[in-house]
């Protein structure tokens, strides 16, 4: 049981790794965002894909030797949930709880990635309503209403206009 242990040992310090290469491409990510280097975004996309192939792969190879040994899951991988196996396992406290460390660091991690596209997502959004925004203003959208010189939006002659005042 020791032998599986290391093993599953080595496999989650290897996911944990593929997170933390994940959450700083994440990190790059907003950079290229707010330089607007959509190159570079498209280079963190394929980068991106091939770290989840990788810890899928990892996931996968940790099923597969729980499965091997009878500990894991039997057909629903998708709930499939270390904690409890690392429970049950029959080995020292002190080698359970280096796994439960090494999982709690892979969770803490995966929440912090979360966390950070959820940020890229809200800020391509923003921008986006930005540029959205200014390109309206500067092809004057038919949807925008021009201003009179109390501050109250208009709509004159059919020209819609950003700022309207007489002189």
């Amino acid at each position: 049981m020791e032998k599986i242990a290391q093993k599953i040992e080595k496999l989650l310090e290897e996911k944990l790794f593929l997170y933390q290469e994940l959450q700083s491409i994440f990190e790059q990510e907003k950079t290229h965002i707010v330089n607007m280097d959509v190159d570079s975004l498209w280079v963190t996309v394929s980068q991106k894909k091939s770290l989840i192939l990788r810890i899928e792969d990892a996931r996968q190879k940790i099923i597969h030797l729980l499965g091997k040994e009878s500990l894991g899951p039997d057909r629903d991988t998708q709930s499939f949930n270390l904690t409890s196996v690392i429970k049950w396992m029959a080995v020292s406290s002190k080698k359970k709880a280096e796994l439960e460390k090494i999982y709690l660091a892979v969770n803490t991690c995966k929440k912090e990635i979360a966390r950070l596209a959820s940020d890229n997502k809200n800020y391509i959004h923003e921008s986006l309503g930005i540029i959205n925004s200014v390109f309206s203003t500067v092809l004057e959208d038919a949807d925008r209403k021009g201003y009179n010189p109390s501050g109250t939006a208009s709509h004159n002659n059919g020209k819609n206009r950003l700022i309207h005042a007489q002189v």
